[in-house]
């Protein structure tokens, strides 16, 4: 159906744009480092891709709601949902917005408010990040063919852990300092900014299962966060073998997925030499 179509473009377009930023930030993780401040950023550009990529606020993305009564019930109350849920991700990311700008300010003027920012910030970034993941995944399961399109949105799902990961031990920096090895960074910003590109490359040595020196091995801190990356990591890879091995692979024209296609010749039939052997042994049957 066309609708259907459409949502699995916009879906397409989405997994091509959360990659391609994801990308650039792990290019220019060198830089980052220079300008501290621009890792915040970077995790608001990477959800508002993933968020604003796949919503109702793009004129691109507004689908007429009389284009669901033409549909059988069940797939209508599938889109319907679908829609409704973007709206409400748009809302979450809002708020996830207003805590970053807050908790970035209180890092700069109160120490002491920051300290308390930062659990409401853990909670709000980790529970967007986390809905934005398991959003990818469901949408990777309901693809209805193995293509580029679908290994893309995997390699970029795959680096949300990653930066999923850069979040949560940004916060659990200014919660718990003394959980890190860190020399100083050398810019007049907090450590909560100064050493976020650090805290983004300790995330990424953790989900593959590096060590990184970034993270002390003493402190149960450090230990619970880096092992809860790689498991998380680890268990998006087997979710997604799991859901990617049984799908069609499209093979020649791509359309003979939506259009049923011919019953396929028997094998002997491409050869002219094995067909006549066929035929002779078929003969020999009716004959006994």
């Amino acid at each position: 159906m066309d609708l259907v179509s459409r949502l699995l473009q916009q879906r397409h377009a989405l997994y091509r744009g959360l990659l391609a930023v994801e990308v650039l930030a792990l290019v220019g993780l060198r830089g980052l480092q220079q300008a501290p401040r621009l890792v915040s950023v970077v995790y608001l550009v990477i959800s508002a891709v993933a968020v604003l990529t796949d919503s109702p606020l793009l004129r691109k993305n507004r689908l007429d709601p009389s284009a669901t009564q033409a549909m059988p019930s069940a797939l209508g109350r599938r889109v319907q949902l679908v829609l409704l849920r973007r709206q409400r991700l748009v809302s979450f990311w809002i708020v996830a917005l207003a805590v970053e700008l807050l908790w970035q300010a209180a890092l700069e003027f109160n120490t002491r408010l920051a300290l308390q920012l930062s659990v409401l910030h853990l909670v709000v970034w980790l529970s967007l990040m986390l809905v934005v993941l398991w959003s990818l995944v469901k949408a990777l399961a309901e693809e209805p063919v193995f293509n580029g399109d679908l290994l893309m949105g995997a390699a970029a799902g795959y680096l949300l852990v990653g930066f999923t990961g850069g979040i949560v031990l940004n916060s659990l920096l200014v919660l718990d300092p003394a959980a890190f090895n860190l020399p100083a960074h050398g810019h007049a910003l907090p450590d909560g900014i100064g050493h976020a590109p650090a805290m983004l490359g300790a995330a990424f040595a953790s989900l593959t299962t590096i060590d990184s020196p970034v993270l002390k091995s003493g402190s149960l801190t450090s230990l619970t966060a880096s092992v809860w990356i790689t498991i998380v990591g680890q268990l998006y890879v087997a979710i997604l073998i799991a859901g990617v091995l049984g799908k069609p692979r499209v093979l020649g024209n791509p359309k003979a997925v939506d259009t049923p296609s011919k019953p396929a010749a028997a094998p002997e039939a491409e050869h002219p030499q094995v067909s006549r052997a066929a035929g002779q042994i078929r003969m020999r049957r009716s004959r006994r």
